[in-house]
């Protein structure tokens, strides 16, 4: 009897249990939804960062750019004073450089008659030299009969071409005249006569 009341009698500390267990917290210490919302709060953070770097850097170079634009126009004035002063050194270059062309001797006497010298044939013989702007004439005479003077002319003249500064200097090395010396009235020609002649060296760009 005694134990069929113990066993209807209610238990101490009853209540009934009304959990709704799917809305209950997670029992776990760092639950899913705040590490995901930590990861996209992160993530955001980020961003705001990056975007703010952006800015600064777009920033600084704006600045920098202006900067740069105002130094320009500053120094625009000095550019073209610059420029102005180049042109005025080109021009007197210009004018320097046709002077010295004008007054450069074109031809040192000692290399000219060195030349005249190696080339020339032993029997002929060189009188005198006429210098003037436009040519150079050389009068001599050698004694031989006209056609052989007149081949060891020729080989001359040909030999005087042939020699490099001669050629950059002179445009024209030619045999401008030659004739029979005058041996007085009545002079009868001989197998070796004196013959006469002169030679014209005509330089670049010079005209007679």
């Amino acid at each position: 009897m005694s134990q069929s009341r113990d066993l209807n009698a209610a238990m101490p500390h009853w209540h009934l249990d009304c959990r709704i267990e799917s809305e209950l917290p997670e029992d776990n210490v760092v639950g899913t939804r705040f590490l995901i919302n930590v990861l996209f709060g992160a993530a955001a953070v980020a961003a705001m960062l990056f975007a703010g770097w952006l800015s600064y850097l777009d920033l600084t170079i704006r600045r920098q750019i202006g900067d740069w634009e105002l130094r320009i126009k500053g120094n625009r004035a000095e550019v073209l004073d610059i420029k102005r002063m180049q042109g005025d050194y080109s021009v007197a270059s210009a004018k320097i450089d046709e002077a010295y062309r004008l007054i450069k001797p074109q031809l040192h006497v000692y290399d000219f008659l060195a030349n005249l010298g190696r080339t020339r044939p032993q029997p002929i013989a060189i009188e005198s030299i006429e210098w003037n702007e436009a040519a150079i004439i050389v009068h001599g005479n050698l004694r031989e009969a006209p056609q052989t003077a007149f081949l060891l002319l020729g080989a001359y003249v040909k030999a005087l071409k042939k020699e490099e500064k001669m050629a950059a200097i002179f445009e024209e090395i030619s045999l401008s005249n030659s004739k029979r010396a005058d041996s007085g009235a009545g002079a009868e020609r001989t197998e070796s006569d004196l013959i006469n002649f002169e030679i014209t060296f005509r330089f670049k760009g010079k005209k007679a």
